[in-house]
């Protein structure tokens, strides 16, 4: 089990490690060299058929020259050396023999060769006025192979350079996919890393939020339970928070106490009492305590009550508003 894991894991890094489509440049340069090959061998072909055929037309071009001045000149086989010395193509030897005696000595000889090609020898026989004789020409193989082999040696470089080139261009592409995707895949592992830090800050943001909302109901029962009223005011000492005390001290609802001025809510001997003690908060930015009077609108009665106060600081805006707690006096009710 292990050993056939070890296995799969081997597999999958050299899948990782070898660069995708890499079998492209390999196709391309084989399909190119084997394309080479195979356009050099035919084109070689061909150019040896034509050099044969123009090596023939050579032939029977001197052939028709030493008919020319034979004719001309009588069976003078000296005269000839001079016009068939200039009309010899390179890479070529030329000789006449007689068949009329058996001599191995040729009537004239022109050329030099290195490579004799023998088997590719042509012949003509000429029968002047009785006179046989034999024209030979010998080619050699710079005249009848070279062509043909520096044409297939240029074709096969020409196309060993173009599949190298597109080789080198397809592997280049390859190195470049094989880049992108390795950034891909190093985007996507990056994603899926974010991804869950983002699942758990959602986690933790829930449980962060429940722990608020925990906070939030046991501060609420904690100053329902404390028989005391809570009010947050704004700077203006207008009402932002009152708890709900309220609604049984001035018989409103608390929201409908928002935005109010606390001090409405203070009898009016107590208000002076209740604006100096604002101000001293606002001020010494320390605690203050004063006996007052609470009285709603709707109330018809006056509340005794120990009222705490405390400024609230803002580094930026100074005086951000003010927290208040009222203590009930049970024994002062009227």
């Amino acid at each position: 089990m292990g050993s056939s894991l070890d296995s799969v894991t081997a597999s999958a890094r050299i899948r990782r490690a070898l660069w995708p489509g890499l079998w492209v440049p390999l196709l391309i340069l084989l399909a190119g060299t084997a394309l080479s090959f195979s356009v050099a061998k035919q084109v070689s072909s061909q150019a040896e058929t034509l050099t044969q055929q123009h090596y023939q037309q050579q032939h029977r071009t001197l052939v028709l020259l030493v008919l020319d001045h034979l004719y001309r000149n009588g069976h003078d086989i000296s005269r000839l050396k001079v016009p068939l010395a200039k009309a010899m193509p390179q890479h070529l030897r030329l000789r006449i023999d007689t068949l009329d005696r058996h001599t191995k000595r040729p009537l004239l000889e022109l050329g030099a060769i290195h490579a004799p090609m023998k088997r590719h020898a042509l012949r003509s026989e000429l029968n002047i006025d009785g006179n046989r004789s034999m024209v030979t020409t010998l080619p050699d193989a710079q005249l009848l192979k070279a062509p043909a082999q520096n044409l297939r040696w240029l074709i096969l470089a020409s196309g060993m350079a173009l599949s190298i080139l597109a080789f080198s261009l397809s592997l280049y592409l390859c190195w470049r996919n094989h880049r992108q995707r390795k950034l891909t895949r190093r985007q996507q592992k990056d994603l899926k890393t974010q991804s869950q830090k983002i699942a758990n800050l959602n986690v933790e943001k829930l449980v962060l939020r429940q722990a608020l909302n925990d906070s939030e109901s046991r501060s609420r029962d904690l100053i329902n339970l404390s028989g005391n009223l809570i009010a947050e005011l704004d700077d203006q000492g207008q009402i932002a928070y009152i708890s709900a005390l309220a609604a049984d001290l001035f018989k409103q609802a608390p929201s409908d106490l928002d935005q109010l001025p606390f001090q409405q809510l203070i009898a009016p001997a107590d208000q002076q009492r209740f604006a100096e003690c604002l101000e001293a908060a606002r001020a010494d930015h320390e605690i203050m305590q004063a006996d007052l009077a609470l009285a709603g609108e709707y109330s018809g009665q006056s509340v005794p009550v120990t009222l705490r106060l405390k400024a609230v600081t803002d580094p930026v805006r100074g005086i951000a508003g003010f927290r208040i707690s009222a203590q009930i006096k049970v024994h002062g009710v009227d």
